[in-house]
């Protein structure tokens, strides 16, 4: 994901007066001198041309702040004022500068709360020029995605039917969280506005859903005489279509059989996992310390709730079961089991540092009732991977 360090930021001065270049010095909370940023391309149209000085009222340190190289090279990305207009109120716009380099992917600066001083223009952008750098903007965004993602090149040689090995399926759930990260970026970014599905599918590389939309926009019927990849797809869409459908369809005829709440068919480890995260979340209510969650991803408390909840949710899907057996392939569930054991060492580690930071001494019953929840469930993950392995 994108790097964030709004925060972190004291002051910070633009210079877009040369065309073709913007050069950039962010001081930063935390890190003795600037940071220099040397950058090809240009702002977008209100700040095109301009230097500009940018100050944070209330800056605070950012770890991410911390890694940051102290001279870098890159291209620009979307530099703007949001709505975009440097002379307009400023009481509800945001500063927006974002830049690519080979160290750090893609880095952000975001913020409404800076205080701005633009001096006027030392050379002006039209409209034509202005679509351009937006299109070059939306390339660096799909080249910076690309390697998030990480597609790996079809050999076209099909392999033999077998059961998909733990390892196998670790190197497809990593792929897949790869995707799910860009997607998620790409529609924070782009999913907002009449044109959004098409810019979230140019960035993301889908071309054939670019080309899919071109032919609903001017009515082109199938055909047989279209590709092989294009015929799969639309048999692909029309299957997914049905199974949607008769999902609304037995949801609107039982609207209250949820499958996963039958206590009958459930795994025990997953009713277990379920417990434990219900507790977690009761429990945090009640002791008065949820409003620091979510205020920072990096806080303990934050880190400690996100991995037990990946931990319930993931064990959901994984231990689904039909008259006992589990509906997932061996391989896939020892996948998920060892990620759910990577999340519950990152819960207690988390827990740990918030036993010796401020809510230790008045919580640390609750936070030992914790953590011998998460030694229990962490045991059973165990056992569940070493049954499978005997099974194997």
């Amino acid at each position: 994901m994108a790097l964030r360090i709004d925060t972190a930021v004291i002051k910070g001065e633009l210079d877009n007066t040369v065309r073709g270049r913007v050069v950039v010095r962010l001081w930063l909370a935390g890190r003795e001198g600037p940071v220099a940023l040397d950058l090809s391309g240009d702002a977008l149209a209100d700040l095109a041309g301009r230097t500009v000085v940018f100050e944070n009222p209330n800056p605070l340190p950012q770890k991410d702040a911390a890694v940051l190289a102290a001279a870098q090279e890159g291209i620009v990305g979307d530099i703007t004022v949001l709505p975009p207009s440097i002379e307009a109120e400023r009481e509800h716009s945001r500063f927006y500068l974002e830049w690519f380099t080979t160290e750090h992917g893609r880095c952000v600066i975001e913020s409404e709360d800076f205080v701005l001083t633009a001096l006027p223009p030392a050379w002006s952008m039209d409209a034509e020029e202005e679509q351009a750098q937006q299109m070059a903007n939306m390339h660096a965004m799909r080249d910076y995605l690309a390697g998030v993602i990480q597609r790996r090149e079809s050999t076209g040689d099909d392999e033999a039917p077998h059961e998909t090995t733990e390892e196998e399926w670790e190197q497809q759930l990593r792929a897949s969280d790869r995707l799910t990260d860009a997607a998620m970026e790409a529609e924070e970014k782009y999913g907002h506005g009449d044109d959004s599905r098409q810019k979230v599918a140019f960035v993301m590389g889908w071309d054939h859903i670019l080309d899919d939309m071109a032919d609903a926009r001017e009515g082109v019927e199938p055909s047989e005489n279209d590709s092989e990849e294009k015929k799969r797809r639309r048999e692909w869409i029309a299957m997914m279509n049905e199974v949607a459908a008769e999902v609304d369809r037995e949801m609107e005829s039982e609207p209250e059989k949820v499958p996963w709440d039958d206590d009958d068919e459930k795994h025990p480890l997953l009713a277990s996992s379920r417990e434990f995260m219900h507790r977690v979340l009761a429990s945090l209510d009640d002791a008065g310390i949820d409003d620091e969650r979510s205020q920072d991803r990096d806080h303990p408390l934050d880190r400690f709730v996100r991995n037990v909840m990946q931990i319930g949710g993931k064990l959901a899907g994984a231990l689904s079961s039909e008259d006992g057996e589990l509906r997932m392939d061996r391989g896939y569930v020892l996948a998920i089991a060892r990620r759910c054991l990577n999340w519950a060492n990152e819960a207690l580690a988390a827990l740990q540092e918030l036993t010796a930071g401020e809510y230790g001494i008045p919580h640390r019953e609750l936070f030992e009732q914790w953590r011998a929840g998460l030694f229990q469930l962490r045991d059973g993950i165990t056992d569940l991977r070493q049954e499978l392995h005997d099974e194997g």
